[in-house]
């Protein structure tokens, strides 16, 4: 394959990308809202205010109940040793709870620009001179699914970053420990999240390939959302926590599923079919 063609696409898709309101607009605005204000505006009212303890009568002894039976050693015991309802909390949210946002947002925001890619090319009537262009397949795919790849990681890792310096601003003082620097947020953030959002834009860009509009393949990528609404779920009832070794699993089983994409768009190499199949 031709890297100097498949970074030109690369190019012109993030040119395109960050031209069109409906496209980079809600990707920016979902990580600055869950990802800095609301994990910043939880903290600080949990520490400053203690609105999140409120009247905790009826709730201290289960929610005590609960984090005595947390199955991390060393998390049950720093929890345990927080002096009020609303530190502990806080802490909680921030260390288990904020971990199925990351995802969310990787999620959506690689499942819009990857939307974006064949379904954009056919309502912006450009795709045709891509198909005529003396380009192959493979090389045409590769460079949607780069262009898909690069601003989904960079909006991610920059909500990273900025949440971490916001909320630690915040927290130090009371916690005294650097929260999201330690061995779960760094799998989390540098094995896990590079290998979903790779899985999830090959898939989306399939699915791109297939139908006829910007809309079809988002309804499809909406679907992607569901595993991340079922991490939420599971974080907050206690059925299962995101261990590092977990993390590590799941990285794993991301990157030999993106190995089993990659080979089905080496594969896709008929012309006519990817022409037929989004001009008529």
């Amino acid at each position: 394959m031709n890297k100097r063609i498949i970074m030109a696409i690369v190019q012109k898709d993030i040119k395109t990308t960050f031209s069109s309101k409906k496209v980079w607009i809600p990707m920016i605005l979902l990580p600055v809202i869950l990802c800095v204000i609301l994990p910043a505006v939880f903290a600080f009212i949990g520490i400053h205010t203690g609105l999140v303890s409120g009247n905790t009568n009826d709730l201290e002894e289960p929610i005590n109940d609960f984090l005595r039976s947390f199955p991390n050693g060393d998390m049950r015991n720093t929890l345990a040793s927080l002096p009020t309802l609303g530190y502990k909390s806080v802490y909680f949210f921030l260390n288990f709870m904020m971990i199925p946002f990351f995802l969310m947002v990787a999620i959506i925001n690689s499942m819009v620009t990857a939307s974006n890619s064949f379904a954009g090319e056919k309502e912006r009537n450009t795709l045709e001179t891509l198909l005529f262009a003396p380009i192959t397949v493979k090389e045409l795919f590769m460079g949607k699914v780069l262009a898909s790849f690069f601003p989904s990681l960079l909006i991610s890792f920059a909500s990273f970053l900025i949440n971490a310096i916001v909320v630690n601003v915040i927290t130090y003082p009371y916690f005294k420990e650097i929260l999201f620097f330690n061995s779960t947020w760094l799998l989390l953030m540098f094995w896990v999240i590079p290998a979903l959002v790779i899985f999830n834009i090959i898939l989306n860009v399939l699915v791109s390939a297939r139908v006829k509009s910007f809309q079809e393949a988002q309804q499809f990528g909406g679907l992607m959302v569901l595993p991340a609404v079922g991490l939420i779920i599971s974080q907050v009832s206690g059925l299962f926590f995101l261990s590092p070794l977990l993390l590590v699993l799941i990285g794993a089983g991301l990157l030999i599923a993106n190995v089993l994409l990659l080979k089905a768009i080496t594969k896709f190499n008929q012309r006519n079919a990817l022409f037929e199949s989004q001009i008529h």
